[in-house]
């Protein structure tokens, strides 16, 4: 019983301490550049991210597909669903931003 008790202690303790996934491209915008955001779009992928559900382009959530950022982000809520499915099930969410104007 107490070797249950440690494991899953230790268990715990690394899902609350590893950080969340976060990715930011920008394409044709400066780093620094003031962005509004313009759309989030929920992915839905398997096998810790290798399969997605769907193929998203970015043209469908901005205007002008010159200039703009993508930020994709797994929180600690989709990190711990991913847990819980043992990697089956992967969220994140996408933020699409535009130059602000």
């Amino acid at each position: 019983m107490k070797k249950f008790v440690m494991g899953a202690t230790c268990f715990c303790a690394v899902m609350l301490l590893c950080s969340c996934y976060a990715q930011e491209v920008n394409v044709g915008m400066a780093e620094d550049a003031q962005a509004v955001q313009v759309a989030k779009v929920k992915n839905q992928q398997f096998i810790y991210a290798l399969v997605p559900k769907t193929m998203d382009k970015a043209e469908n959530h901005v205007k002008d597909t010159k200039h703009f950022r993508m930020k994709t982000v797994q929180t600690f809520w989709d990190g711990v669903l991913s847990g819980i499915t043992f990697g089956i099930y992967t969220p994140s969410t996408t933020y699409y931003y535009e130059p602000a104007k």
